[in-house]
């Protein structure tokens, strides 16, 4: 094998090729200096396809040189050469222990559960502390040629040649096609990447880990990966495995931390999202918002209200006119007045529920430390109300009566002239409706609006149940 020869002086020795991309080949070498062994990764500009692929090998130097992290081999240095008589780019990474996992499965390992559970737990740790840089790292091309498992059980992950930050991606809207079909998020074909696009890269590759099948070889239904006639795991760790497999994003755990919560089990499991959800939820970093925009006649509850607040409000005026034109000319008077207070303010409650659902939009936003909900009218907040995030008790769905959304969020505060007192704990704290909010959606909606809330509150405050 070939020497390379260092612009410091240095050498290396190269002893053999231990992968090839489409960055470069990777060699085993000997750092002559120190007499430890090296990896090498060489890209010859004579090979070079276009200029991205320099600048994307220039990028896993730049970002390799900040890691620092037991799972992530140490970077050791990066430098311009020539090599039989070519320019070439070279990056000196210490060598990992142990094989990738596509070499485990060809060479016949089988992968229990209770591997892929701890493969899974590695790898997340992994990824949250990628995530945890401002702004944070996303790797790209998470698959079984990137990481490799040592006899002891230990999981290293290499190659960061299609890492992207996501203030670069945010700067340029992102226009790189850069991973590996089969194991790429699909927001990956359109040059995106999100703290959630890493997840379906681990997703697929503990697919294969446990089927020996390439994830696009895997039937799809739906846009999603089809697996769980060709994968035997126990239904909660299918469960979370899907949730990684989502098409869209948003429909996946929001980031390293989250997934691994819910592999252990310190989160619930998410409801399903609804085939067409009135409400729209968005992420922004740490904020999310909840929108359910003025329903008119989108559910059956609101056509029901609708139909009832006309009929009501037309019997209204008609009784009104008929009972001014009888009474009035005779000058009884007290079967009007009597009318007018008996009907009028129950009237004005049905009209009140009525432009409440039909024509006022809702908001909630968590954002920082606080929940601020808001009912606008035309744009404009008719009501507000903030309360911080340490006071939210719990919320919940009510599925009995009407008004299923009633309880909504509930929260211990010292505030009480604004509501009614729901029940005093023993401790002497006070917990008391917050914001109702969605009454009017049905109830599978309810139910996921539940479940994206809570997991908000938990990745904010884990200690919130």
């Amino acid at each position: 094998m070939k020497q390379i020869v260092a612009t410091q002086g240095n050498s290396y020795q190269l002893l053999d090729l231990l992968g090839e991309g489409g960055s470069g080949k990777t060699y085993r070498a000997v750092d002559d200096r120190s007499q430890t062994e090296v990896a090498i990764k060489v890209l010859s500009l004579r090979g070079m396809r276009d200029w991205k692929t320099l600048e994307l090998f220039e990028r896993e130097a730049k970002v390799l040189a900040q890691l620092n992290h037991p799972a992530i081999p140490h970077y050791l240095d990066a430098f311009q050469t020539e090599i039989a008589g070519e320019d070439a780019f070279c990056l000196v990474q210490a060598i990992a222990p142990g094989r990738t996992l596509t070499d485990w499965v060809e060479s016949g390992h089988v992968f229990s559960e209770e591997d892929l559970r701890d493969i899974a737990t590695q790898i997340l740790e992994i990824l949250i502390y990628l995530q945890t840089f401002t702004p944070p790292i996303i790797h790209r091309d998470l698959k079984p040629q990137n990481l490799l498992w040592s006899e002891s059980g230990e999981i290293y992950l290499v190659d960061f040649g299609a890492v992207r930050d996501t203030y670069h991606l945010t700067i340029t809207g992102g226009s790189t096609i850069v991973g590996t079909y089969g194991y790429m998020a699909p927001e990956q074909f359109r040059g995106q990447a999100v703290l959630a696009t890493d997840l379906y890269g681990l997703g697929t590759t503990l697919l294969y880990l446990k089927s020996g099948q390439d994830p696009a070889d895997l039937p799809v239904k739906l846009m999603k990966i089809d697996f769980r006639h060709r994968v035997k795991t126990s239904p909660d760790f299918a469960n979370w495995l899907e949730r990684l497999l989502e098409p869209i994003p948003e429909d996946r755990y929001r980031n390293a931390a989250q997934a691994l919560d819910a592999l252990n089990g310190r989160i619930a499991a998410k409801v399903d999202r609804p085939k067409q959800p009135i409400a729209q939820i968005s992420h922004h970093g740490d904020t999310m918002k909840i929108v359910i925009p003025p329903m008119w006649l989108a559910t059956r509850s609101s056509r029901k209200t609708f139909l009832t607040a006309t009929l009501l409000l037309s019997l209204s005026l008609a009784g009104w006119w008929l009972m001014s034109a009888a009474v009035l000319p005779s000058m009884l008077w007290l079967p009007l007045l009597l009318f007018g207070i008996v009907v009028t303010p129950w009237m004005m409650r049905v009209l009140w529920h009525f432009g409440n659902v039909v024509i006022c939009q809702h908001e909630i936003e968590i954002v920082a430390r606080q929940a601020i909900c808001q009912t606008k009218l035309g744009g404009i907040a008719i009501s507000s109300l903030t309360i911080e995030l340490e006071d939210i008790q719990n919320i919940h769905c009510q599925t009995t009566g009407r008004l299923s959304f009633q309880g909504g969020i509930q929260f211990k505060t010292s505030v009480q002239r604004y509501y009614q007192i729901e029940h005093m704990q023993t401790d002497g704290r006070y917990y008391l409706p917050l914001y109702t909010f969605g009454k009017y959606l049905d109830l599978a909606e309810q139910r996921w609006l539940v479940g994206e809330i809570l997991e908000q509150l938990h990745y904010l405050d884990p200690h919130i149940d």
